[in-house]
């Protein structure tokens, strides 16, 4: 071994330990050794500042920054300073003592585009970023290449402890309209961001800032609130976080709901799906309330053109023998009535009242205006229009039988049984799917009403508000 690879590895072995006093007999037997790390192939692409913070050694940082402060300055293959990788692993004495000597290095990029102040709130280091801060405020605007800020990071790694230290410092600076206006390229706020990953803690944490809710209905390039990212991204979480964001009063963009992002001059989207759909309901029960009106106009069988007269020979007609006398009747009445088929027209009349009303509750509930994505008045829909094509083939069985009384309908019942089996199975699956749904809310609600006795379950936050609170 040639003495130069020696004394590298003499050095690079003091790096790790930590060992000043070796750093001080290195330096006595060469001067110039730190200048010559580059050509030494113990520490490759690193050099002895950078070995040193990452073990955690203050001391014999201190040794060599005191030696040579330049070390401060160099950088990695990886573009990383020792700023980052000491703001990576939360060494925050190393974090101060790296700041002493240049403050500049905090806007220095790594080869990702990152910072220091990046690094630290990707891992959760607090400690860190408040020195980084109190160093240069400034870095709190350096954006990521899409246009991500520090808050980004820090709800994308979940790290909900240094979202807080940054809310709060921006509080103590009276910073709040960046906060406000720190989306992405693409428009989205940490809202979205929370609300897309998921977060429940974040999202609590967030929508329990005035700030948020008052601004919860922003929208991104796209047109969506944090309400429809989080419909067009379901899991088993999206009903829980739902009922959040309604509560704190966010709105989906369909809704009209106000847009308060002053930089999205972008029309919101039309809901011409929701109209259509609206459109075709009112059309269907207007039909079906027509065919049960007209029933009643042209009952089967006809109606009388005259009031009848005594001994009359009756008119041909299958409900009636030949040498009957022609019953009492006035002009307009219903001929089935004016024989022996009552308890059968009644049955028959029911069935159709029933058509009728579910086909004007239909068309009511559908020019309500009502949100279509309200599940309850959804679901009740959906059963009215049921009901309503249901006993409209129960009525068209009963006219056959009416107009056709020596016909077999044999086979036209199993159809019509069979038909029936079918809509019962899907009614029986919406039925169970909303009763799910319902037991999920009361649930949710029990969970709530528990949660505000103890306290309104903000011990968590108060914790974190304590342990992270901004100290300039």
């Amino acid at each position: 071994m040639s003495e130069s690879e020696d004394l590298g590895r003499k050095l690079y072995e003091a790096c790790v330990s930590g060992s000043v006093p070796t750093l001080d007999s290195l330096i006595e037997k060469d001067e110039l050794v730190l200048n010559r790390v580059n050509s030494l192939t113990c520490f490759f692409s690193e050099i002895p500042l950078h070995v040193a913070v990452l073990c955690g050694h203050l001391d014999f940082t201190k040794a060599l920054l005191t030696r040579k402060p330049e070390l401060v300055t160099e950088f990695d293959t990886r573009g990383c300073s020792p700023l980052h990788l000491a703001s990576t692993e939360g060494h925050v004495e190393i974090v101060r003592e790296l700041l002493r000597v240049d403050t500049n290095i905090c806007i220095a990029r790594d080869q990702e585009g990152r910072i220091p102040l990046h690094l630290a709130a990707m891992k959760g280091r607090v400690e860190v970023i408040r020195e980084l801060l109190q160093a240069k405020p400034e870095l709190i605007h350096e954006k990521l290449g899409k246009g991500e800020t520090v808050m980004h990071l820090c709800v994308k790694y979940y790290r909900l402890a240094a979202l807080e230290t940054l809310f709060q410092y921006l509080q103590s600076c009276n910073n709040m309209d960046f906060f406000l206006n720190s989306g992405d390229d693409d428009g989205n706020t940490i809202l979205h961001l929370a609300v897309g990953l998921k977060q429940m803690e974040t999202i609590k944490y967030l929508l329990g800032k005035q700030i948020i809710t008052d601004h919860a209905n922003v929208k991104n390039k796209n047109g969506y609130t944090a309400l429809d990212v989080l419909e067009h991204c379901p899991t088993r979480k999206t009903m829980e976080i739902r009922e959040l964001l309604v509560q704190a009063g966010v709105r989906r963009s369909i809704d009209g709901g106000p847009d308060l992002n002053p930089d999205d001059n972008r029309p919101p989207p039309h809901p011409q799906g929701r109209c259509k759909v609206r459109g075709h309901l009112i059309t269907a029960a207007t039909l079906t309330a027509t065919v049960a009106y007209q029933t009643l106009l042209s009952p089967p069988g006809g109606i009388w053109q005259d009031s009848s007269k005594h001994n009359q020979a009756l008119p041909p007609s299958p409900y009636n023998d030949p040498s009957d006398s022609e019953p009492q009747h006035e002009a307009g009445d219903a001929i089935m009535d004016s024989y022996d088929h009552g308890p059968r027209l009644a049955q028959y009349l029911v069935i159709n009242t029933v058509v009728l009303v579910a086909s004007l509750s239909t068309i009511i509930l559908a020019l309500s205006g009502f949100p279509l994505h309200n599940k309850f008045l959804l679901w009740l829909l959906i059963f009215t229009m049921y009901t309503t094509i249901s006993f409209l083939a129960i009525a068209y069985f009963m006219v056959l039988g009416f107009v056709f009384p020596h016909l077999p309908l044999t086979i036209i019942s199993w159809l019509l049984f069979t038909w029936f089996g079918v809509i019962g199975l899907v009614v029986m699956l919406h039925a169970c799917h909303f009763f799910v749904w319902l037991r999920n809310k009361f649930r949710n609600l029990v969970k709530r009403c528990q949660t505000r006795g103890r306290g309104g379950g903000g011990a968590n936050h108060i914790a974190h508000e304590k342990c992270c609170c901004w100290q300039p």
